[in-house]
């Protein structure tokens, strides 16, 4: 494993932090709150920087708007519309004026962010949050988590090396039905956990590739970043280019698949014990296309101890659940034990004895971390400096999963990890695919 994952350009990052350093004195209406009184004095905001606002992006920025304790104090993006549009926003609902940057990295200069909301296209989720813990940021980071498993795991390190918070983007674990139906399964209540269904919208195909003019007010250079240089096309430069393209996303596989995962990593530890085994396979409808990434998928994921489990796009789901369930969805996760099931999902959630979802309180002892308002979660636990309800633990163990998928996808074969060493088994050779090229001045070293 590489110490860093990317070199962030020295000279252009030092210049940053001294622009940074003249900005904080010529506007000081906001100081960070360690700088005031100590990073937990209940009475100061949490300085919030958004990295990132465009169509998620700016959902996130409403959400942490509307936080009590949090202000917006700064917006990074670099199509000039989006952050000028965040800027307005936070002017109407906050009553002042959010430093404007192009490039993240002068944002992360700026000593008057606490903390950082990073939604940017994923193949920038890790690139940019290695970078915020490394400036002393906490973080609040999108998923699907990396662009590969290496950079997971780097993340992992500099949240503990540098002690910061770090929060994933699973909102759900905030929806207090799915809170509700994980202590049913920790505490037994479906008896002795037999085997596992998760499923997750499938991707699309398609997708321009038809060169356009680099639109007026995007830095394109700085937004394809570490990704390959490509001629820009209508389609990369949209949000449905970040989920579906490789050259940013793994695609659906993780950045939807992230959720369900999610919810079955937070009710079970057997990843954490030994070997996992993957087979399965996928469709890629349109490989010479923009959209080249894998739109639907069916893989059987066993467990050390013998659990196995059903990842699958939401086309294979249907007539899976159907079999158990009275309505459909699009998503969910599914505990089957020995005594009964229960089916979590941010639109439906059932289980075969349907008096249990309706207790407030499940017998028992087990309890998982639990905050109502996910985004105020984040806040509390940058103040607080508080374990986060999404833990960047639980973020690298559902994240890997859909690597491994899809690695076992495209090799047609079985593909064994080893969670604790955190390595492929086998085929070992695919150990070199644990990590993807970065171009130019982001360039591993």
């Amino acid at each position: 494993m590489k110490k860093n994952i990317l070199e962030l350009s020295r000279r252009k990052f030092v210049g940053g932090l001294l622009r940074g350093a003249i900005v904080a004195a010529v506007a000081p209406n906001f100081i960070p709150l360690r700088l005031l009184a100590g990073e937990n004095t209940p009475s100061k905001k949490i300085q919030i920087g958004h990295i990132g606002v465009g169509g998620r992006g700016t959902q996130l920025l409403q959400n942490f708007l509307a936080v009590e304790s949090a202000v917006t104090v700064a917006i990074a993006d670099p199509f000039r519309q989006r952050r000028e549009s965040g800027s307005r926003l936070v002017q109407d609902s906050q009553q002042h004026s959010a430093k404007l940057y192009n490039d993240f990295r002068d944002l992360l200069a700026d000593q008057s962010v606490d903390a950082v909301v990073i939604a940017t296209p994923d193949h920038w989720h890790v690139p940019v949050g290695l970078a915020a813990v490394r400036a002393g940021k906490d973080v609040y980071i999108e998923k699907p988590l990396g662009h590969s498993l290496e950079q997971n795991h780097a993340m992992l390190e500099a949240v503990r090396k540098h002690k910061r918070v770090f929060q994933y983007g699973t909102q759900q674990r905030s929806q207090e039905i799915i809170k509700r139906g994980v202590e049913l399964v920790l505490n037994g209540y479906i008896g002795e956990l037999q085997r596992l269904e998760v499923w997750a919208p499938g991707g699309q195909g398609g997708g321009s590739l038809d060169e356009i003019p680099v639109p007026d007010g995007l830095d394109y250079e700085l937004y394809l970043g570490p990704a390959p240089m490509k001629p820009c096309t209508k389609d990369r430069i949209a949000s449905a280019g970040s989920w579906y393209c490789s050259d940013y996303a793994l695609g659906f596989i993780a950045g939807w698949g992230a959720h369900p995962l999610d919810i079955a990593i937070w009710g079970m530890d057997s990843d954490t014990k030994g070997a996992i085994s993957f087979r399965g396979t996928g469709n890629f409808p349109t490989p010479n296309a923009l959209f080249d990434t894998c739109a639907t998928w069916d893989v059987d994921v066993k467990f050390h101890d013998g659990i196995p489990m059903r990842f699958m796009s939401s086309n294979f789901a249907d007539s899976a659940i159907k079999k158990y369930r009275t309505e459909l969805d699009d998503n969910g996760t599914t505990f089957f034990g020995t005594k009964g099931w229960v089916s979590l999902g941010r639109n439906v959630s059932e289980a075969s004895n349907p008096e249990w979802l309706k207790l407030k309180e499940c017998a028992g002892k087990k309890r998982v971390l639990y905050r109502n308002r996910y985004q105020k979660a984040f806040v509390d636990s940058v103040r607080e400096r508080s374990p986060s309800v999404g833990p960047i633990q639980d973020a690298l163990r559902s994240d890997a999963i859909s690597h491994l998928s899809l690695m076992a996808i495209k090799t047609g074969g079985e593909v064994f990890w080893d969670p604790k060493k955190y390595k492929i088994k086998s085929p070992a050779e695919l150990n070199d695919q644990m990590h993807c090229p970065v171009r130019g001045e982001w360039k591993q070293i």
